[in-house]
């Protein structure tokens, strides 16, 4: 008897034991947000910083945190913030800079190429920007980042510019300054500020899709006419450009919890109806074009991995009772199953992989059938057909390593693309 009670006594304490120590693993290990959330944003006045104001004031009211902002030259610089842990959260612009060690917590807004030159300057193309004096943007901005792609694209060294560390809006102070190669927004302050007076032209880009294959980061995008003043329009045509897209990155190692707040913030707090030119939640769901956080894609996805955990479960409440004998064969037969499972996964693939192509082929197909079409209900046709051929894809090649395929991603492009070129020939054909 007292033996017996000796042996629950030490039962007892070592299950009191094991409790007190998953608390304080739980508490130890537990994800908690920043006392105080720094943002790197950009130059003060430019669209980075302004969004990252209306940013502040809602995820503020939301943690209970206080929210700071740090103002930099731009996406490089926000990087190396990022990586030293000197920030929280940065916006950047993706492709301009390696983002190793770094996820999108969210696309944020496209962002065109704008190739501004003064009017009567004889700079026909990009092309003539060949010696001019040109402003590129500051040095670390992906502003300038984008500018090169495009320059050394036409052959331009941008070293071989003068001035070319200036900011675009110096145009409207600066007689010298020939031209500009902008990267930002829409909605970009300064850049309505500087179209608006009508003394400047935005030049399109003959090669938009060329660079687009050059670059997977830009694709072809079309500036609507009169986005800067409605009369008389300028742009007076619609230009065709490339646009990139500015996002909101963090670490890898970013707590969920913060990400979490963030993405509620952009998508339940009515941002978008503040800032209109953000990408929807359902758009930010696709969008693939770099690695998201953890966080976000539970966000997008709340119910990824559950039926795993229910066949897990499942398969507990049968084994309750489990002796040694049959866990010698319960093992065998899981290594079966693991074979079986490996040659179904291999067959899938292949399966799913021929049916990428053959997606891929369609896309050929209707690329080709649109480019002499000049009727807007065929294009409109060949809209839907494009969207549905999308969504085939990611409804259905739903394999973990196709999607990682970079044909996938390829496919993905190159719908975008194909889609955003039959738009631009609606608009065309419609205005």
């Amino acid at each position: 008897m007292q033996r017996s009670g000796l042996l629950q006594f030490g039962v007892r304490w070592i299950l009191l034991g094991a409790v007190i120590a998953a608390i304080v693993i739980w508490f130890v290990t537990r994800e908690t947000l920043p006392r105080e959330i720094k943002i790197a944003t950009g130059e003060e006045g430019g669209l980075y910083h302004r969004v990252a104001e209306r940013l502040r004031e809602h995820l503020a009211k939301r943690t209970g945190r206080r929210v700071v902002l740090c103002p930099s030259r731009g996406s490089i610089e926000n990087v190396k913030r990022l990586r030293e842990g000197t920030v929280h959260l940065a916006i950047l612009q993706a492709g301009t800079v390696s983002t190793r060690g770094l996820a999108v917590a969210a696309p944020l807004y496209a962002e065109p190429v704008y190739v501004i030159v003064r009017k009567g300057s004889e700079i026909a193309s990009a092309q003539d920007l060949r010696g001019r004096h040109v402003a590129l943007g500051p040095e670390g901005s992906g502003m300038r980042a984008s500018a090169t792609a495009l320059l050394k694209h036409c052959d331009i060294e941008p070293e071989s510019l003068p001035d070319s560390t200036r900011y675009f809006a110096e145009l409207a102070s600066t007689p010298s300054l020939e031209a500009a190669i902008v990267t930002c927004g829409m909605l970009n302050h300064d850049l309505h500020e500087l179209m608006g007076d009508g003394q400047y032209d935005l030049l399109p880009l003959v090669n938009a899709r060329a660079l687009s294959i050059h670059h997977p980061y830009f694709t072809p995008i079309t500036i609507p006419c009169g986005l800067f003043r409605p009369e008389p329009p300028v742009p007076a045509h619609p230009v065709e450009t490339v646009a990139t897209t500015a996002v909101l990155a963090v670490r890898e190692d970013a707590p969920g919890v913060l990400v979490e707040a963030v993405l509620h913030t952009l998508y339940e707090d009515y941002l978008s109806i503040e800032g209109p030119s953000l990408v929807p939640a359902r758009e930010a769901r696709e969008w693939e074009l770099l690695p998201t956080h953890g966080a976000t894609r539970s966000y997008h996805d709340p119910y990824e991995g559950m039926g795993l955990l229910a066949n897990l479960l499942e398969g507990l409440a049968g084994i309750k009772e489990l002796l040694v004998a049959a866990g010698a064969g319960l093992y065998l037969l899981w290594r079966r199953r693991r074979r079986l499972q490996k040659e179904h996964d291999l067959t899938l693939l292949e399966t799913q992989r021929v049916a990428l192509e053959g997606l891929m082929d369609e896309t050929v197909r209707i690329e080709q059938a649109q480019m002499s079409c000049v009727d807007a209900d065929e294009l409109e046709r060949f809209l839907d057909d494009v969207t549905m051929l999308k969504l085939k894809a990611l409804g259905e090649l739903s394999h973990k390593d196709l999607r990682g395929d970079r044909l996938f991603l390829i496919f993905l492009i190159q719908c975008a693309n194909l889609i955003r070129k039959i738009q631009s020939k609606l608009i065309q054909y419609r205005t």
